[in-house]
């Protein structure tokens, strides 16, 4: 079989296969296209629009997040870094998180390292995101 071979192809490991990634973005487009990219690139995908309705929807699923992938600025109720870190204390468990933001203040930035969690600016390069993701720890 050549590596030309479509067969191949269908065999090879996409980069975020086998994660669950939770993603909490307020804007409806820019969810639904990160969801996709993030479905073709192997991951599986909850969205929450809350923290309280993501747990729900993990609990219900009996699964956990790989990753969270958080907005700063959510919803008006809730940060992204106050939704992570929600969902990680109902789990009980340090799910690693990628927060992103066009916000360039250092009060975000120092919040998100505070955390422990990664910072990605927008525009956000696509190399550098899916790089973070492959992260197993």
């Amino acid at each position: 079989m050549s590596a030309n071979d479509p067969a191949s192809k269908r065999k090879s490991r996409t980069p975020l296969e086998g994660k669950m990634i939770l993603l909490f973005e307020d804007d409806d487009l820019v969810r639904r296209a990160t969801e996709r990219m993030l479905q073709r690139l192997g991951a599986q995908v909850m969205t929450g629009a809350s923290s309280g309705d993501a747990v729900r929807k993990l609990r219900d699923a009996d699964t956990a997040p790989s990753w969270i992938i958080a907005d700063y600025w959510f919803s008006r109720q809730e940060n992204g870094l106050a939704a992570a870190n929600a969902v990680r204390e109902a789990l009980g468990s340090a799910v690693r998180c990628l927060v992103i933001t066009g916000d360039s203040s250092t009060e975000v930035a120092d919040s998100v390292k505070k955390a422990g969690f990664v910072l990605l600016r927008k525009p956000i390069n696509i190399d550098s995101f899916i790089s973070v993701l492959e992260e197993d720890g």
